[in-house]
């Protein structure tokens, strides 16, 4: 991954370079892993989100020593149980362990628990960062700002914005085609 940021990174450079030294565009750069560990509200949001981490692994450790504790107890008692209760104690582990794996999954996993809570966490810091860069962009006259750690474009002038002219290009197009 790093190096698809890399390569991403020398694209852009190779074909912002050429134009900033031919026509005196202002290219500035930003490192946001610095920013990232330097700003104090990410230090404070990665502090709440360890807890939260903590107090959430500690509920699943609580939910899987209680599933080893009736599986041991189940293999301790196996041989005293008629057929009828070991087939209901199978049937209560297994039980147990679906609502362990349910339990992971809503909170570890891609869309569980503790992502949405990080992504709330933060989404209002990112847009702190984001009106920053903007900012010092538009104060110092920058046309481009370009993220190093990312690989990036992060700021640009709105007079550089081609994306209404390439969808009339497009729209042009399709309609030639049509003809």
């Amino acid at each position: 991954m790093n190096n698809r940021r890399i390569i991403t990174g020398l694209i852009g450079v190779a074909v912002v370079l050429p134009v900033v030294l031919l026509g005196q565009l202002k290219l500035g750069y930003i490192d946001s892993n610095r920013i990232m560990e330097e700003f104090e509200e990410v230090r404070d949001a990665r502090v709440r989100l360890e807890k939260e981490t903590l107090r959430l692994q500690a509920e699943y450790n609580t939910l899987i020593g209680g599933l080893d504790s009736l599986q041991r107890e189940f293999e301790r008692q196996r041989l005293l149980l008629s057929n009828e209760k070991v087939r209901e104690k199978e049937l209560e582990i297994q039980s147990r362990y679906g609502l362990t794996q349910q339990f992971q999954q809503a909170k570890f996993g891609p869309e569980g628990e503790l992502y949405r809570y990080q992504a709330q966490l933060m989404a209002p810091i990112l847009d702190k960062i984001d009106l920053a860069v903007k900012a010092v962009g538009a104060e110092r006259s920058f046309d481009f700002i370009m993220d190093a750690a990312g690989g990036g474009l992060v700021y640009a002038l709105p007079a550089h914005d081609l994306t209404s002219a390439v969808i009339a290009e497009l729209r042009r197009s399709i309609a030639n085609a049509k003809q």
